[in-house]
């Protein structure tokens, strides 16, 4: 492990010492790589009774993920809580005859974040985020879904850099491994939607937002940051 990486890994951790303090931890975990690497860091930063860690599977939820969450749960010795959310998804759906795919998504996201921070509102709890950089940069999470939280430990890190990060903490392979996906709806992959790969938009997010190259090539991901700007501003008011 080189010295970045190490100065990165302590930097976060006690950055969750620091902001968690006297509360707890809840987080979702998706089997996914972010989730992954938030529990795995939360693990070795603070006290495993103060950690309430909620997987929210749904009827998209593959059988290879069940098992992902057993494995994390297992390399970091955390309990994880289950609560399928399909029932309360179904009673939105009848409720507001929706049939749009992303609309739906959205609302499952946004499902997930009234549960969380129902724990943590009767836990003294802080929710905690899972945004990587590359994310929070073209606004690829829902607005008050997983958006919603109260600390954000890896939104200095590059998706590039969650894999690196995961792979020296030693996730689970099967995580690392995985396709990524919000799982939001059926064969719903992020290279797919983004129509890039993560190696290549961390690249050209590199270029725009650190060393303020800009590039043609770039037009759509900057596209998709203005796009995406109102989720990273506080809602606007009159003074």
């Amino acid at each position: 492990m080189n010295n970045k990486n190490i100065n990165r890994i302590e930097a976060i951790r006690e950055f969750l010492k620091e902001k968690i303090s006297n509360k707890n931890a809840v987080i979702g975990i998706s089997s996914g790589i972010d989730s992954s690497l938030v529990l795995t860091l939360l693990a070795t930063s603070i006290d495993n009774d103060k950690i309430k860690a909620i997987f929210m599977p749904d009827k998209y939820t593959k059988k290879q993920d069940y098992e992902d969450v057993n494995n994390l749960s297992k390399s970091t010795g955390i309990k994880i809580k289950e609560i399928n959310i399909e029932k309360i998804f179904e009673s939105y759906k009848e409720l507001l005859n929706t049939e749009d795919k992303k609309i739906e998504g959205n609302i499952r996201s946004r499902i997930r974040a009234n549960i969380l921070y129902y724990y943590a509102n009767i836990s003294n709890g802080l929710v905690i985020g899972t945004t990587n950089r590359t994310e929070y940069l073209l606004g690829y999470y829902t607005k008050y879904g997983d958006g919603a939280c109260d600390i954000e430990p890896i939104e200095g890190l590059y998706k590039t850099d969650v894999w690196e990060m995961a792979s020296l903490l030693k996730v689970p392979q099967s995580i690392i491994d995985k396709r990524p996906s919000a799982g939001l709806w059926e064969g719903q992959y992020d290279e797919d939607e983004l129509k890039m790969s993560y190696k290549e938009i961390d690249n050209a997010l590199s270029d725009l937002f650190d060393k303020n190259i800009i590039n043609n090539n770039y037009e759509k991901l900057m596209e998709l940051y203005l796009k995406s700007m109102h989720k990273r501003e506080l809602p606007r008011s009159m003074n």
